[in-house]
Order: structure tokens, then C-alpha cells, then sequence
């Protein structure tokens, strides 16, 4: 049997869409997880997200108590996506982050402007962790 070129050209056309189609299907592979993703950007970029807004906190921004307990529990949401992620990698690498927040949660509790501080600092510290130093969240624009 006798193949023409229009044939084989067509042939290879419909396998590479095949594969073209298989790849997105499985997508990332399962190494994303949208959820923490969407969780990622509110609690972290912008000025107005709690990040953010504890920064210029620890960095000398007036806040009463309360408002800073009720800022630091916005960051309760990542850290339950983290935690649940179906991604074992992220699940794997949230330690460092939930106990950062935890940190900054207890002296919040306490009053205790330093513990906040050295808290916030273990937060971005996690961050890098993950974001730039090899970790699971590859690495960020900004």
C-alpha cells in the first residue's frame, strides 16, 4: 500500500493535535492547585491585602490591637489551602508558613509589637523559601 504525502501530512497533523489535546488535559500534571493559587494572590498582592497591610504595620503604621488580630486572621484561609492542598508538594512545603502565622497570631494575642515583627519576618522568610529558592511556588514577578 502506497501512502501519499497529503496522507502523511495529515496523519502527523491529527497526531500532533492529539497530543496537543492530551497535554492540556493533564494540564500541570496535578502540580497546581488553583484554590491556593486564587488564595495566594488575595492574601498577598495588592496594597490593600493583609500582607501587605501587616507590612506597613510591622514597619511602623498605627494599629490598634484588635484591628491587627482581625488582619492576621485573614491569613487563616491560605493557611487552611495550603494545608489541604491535593498538590503533596504545596501540602509539604505550608509548615513553615502556618507556623509563621501562627507566630504572628500569638503575639498579637499578647500585644507584643516584637513578636509580631519577628513573625512577619518568618512569614517572608517562607515566601522566599518557596518562591526563590527552589520551592514548589516557582518563582514570583515582583
Amino acid at each position: 500500500m502506497r501512502v501519499s504525502a497529503m496522507s502523511l501530512v495529515a496523519a502527523v497533523v491529527c497526531a500532533a493535535v492529539t497530543v496537543s489535546l492530551a497535554v492540556r488535559a493533564e494540564g500541570d500534571g496535578g502540580r497546581k492547585d488553583h484554590h491556593v493559587e486564587e488564595m495566594m494572590e488575595r492574601t498577598h498582592e495588592g496594597r490593600r491585602s493583609p500582607y501587605r497591610r501587616l507590612g506597613r504595620i510591622v514597619d511602623g503604621e498605627a494599629a490598634a490591637w484588635p484591628d491587627v488580630e482581625r488582619l492576621v486572621a485573614e491569613f487563616d484561609p491560605m493557611c487552611r489551602a495550603l494545608l489541604a492542598s491535593k498538590n503533596d508538594d504545596i501540602k509539604g512545603s505550608a509548615d513553615g508558613y502556618v507556623e509563621a502565622v501562627k507566630e504572628i497570631w500569638d503575639a498579637a494575642k499578647k500585644h507584643d509589637a516584637a513578636g509580631v515583627k519577628s513573625g512577619y519576618q518568618a512569614l517572608k522568610d517562607s515566601c522566599g523559601d518557596c518562591h526563590f529558592k527552589g520551592g514548589v511556588g516557582g518563582e514570583l514577578d515582583d
